[in-house]
């Protein structure tokens, strides 16, 4: 009778050994595609710095910058706990197993509420951004990083001042003498070169203004940061 009790226990031993081997495989691979969307949250984020470069200063206020480091500090998160989660895994670890998941369900609330706040800036960018470019237009030609950033936005978009070009005559750069008596600046001209925003005709200078191009620009970005930390969220809850 002892023999039979003994046999049936090493039998579910054996069958819960099979079972957690089993388990293994499907988990190392959720923990590596985890660990993918990781990668892919930092080079989202990476990307949009990088590509961005200057145009942040152009805005009134730090959420945007915010979101985007959010998510690539939320991308290193990521990796590391999969790496606790695969050592686990591997281990048979019961309690850094169970970190893992709560860490996962952590995560997922984080990412979720990030995507969603992404989103709700979309639709409030355009206000800040029209009301940060009349004040920072000011600053041009005395503050480095802004006299850059407005410079490259004329070129890359073929655009001057933030309504039509008319709007630096309002602006504190127009009234000192870094302007040089120019009427706009020379990066407003269509072929650039030194005093050639003296000259205002349309034949010269870009007249469309920038607010719109500029809005665009983040709006795009604010959506693809929006999509991927929703859609990455809801992949590593299913």
């Amino acid at each position: 009778m002892e023999r039979e009790r003994h046999l049936e226990l090493n039998s579910k031993k054996k069958k819960g050994l099979i079972n957690l081997e089993c388990l293994k495989i499907p988990m190392i691979m959720f923990t590596f595609l985890f660990w993918l969307s990781g990668i892919a949250m930092i080079i989202v984020g990476v990307w949009t710095l990088y590509y961005e470069e200057q145009y942040h200063l152009l805005l009134g206020s730090t959420r945007y910058l915010i979101i985007v480091g959010l998510m690539i500090g939320i991308g290193g998160v990521v990796i590391l706990v999969c790496v606790c989660g695969c050592y686990g895994t591997m281990k048979e670890h019961r309690y850094l197993l169970l970190t893992f998941m709560i860490m996962l369900s952590l995560i997922f609330i984080i990412q979720l509420s990030v995507g969603i706040v992404a989103f709700v800036h979309r639709y409030q960018i355009k206000d800040e951004i029209y009301k940060s470019t009349k004040n920072t237009m000011n600053l041009y030609g005395s503050d480095k990083g802004v006299t850059v950033a407005f410079d490259k936005l004329h070129q890359s978009f073929k655009c001057c001042g933030d309504l039509s070009y008319a709007s630096w005559n309002s602006t504190a750069w127009k009234q000192s003498e870094v302007s040089g008596n120019n009427t706009v600046p020379d990066s407003c001209c269509k072929t650039p070169s030194l005093k050639c925003g003296k000259r205002d005709h349309p034949s010269n200078i870009y007249r469309e203004g920038c607010i719109w191009e500029l809005t665009i620009l983040f709006k795009e970005h604010l959506l693809i940061l929006g999509s991927v930390m929703i859609g990455i969220s809801f992949l590593q809850d299913g």
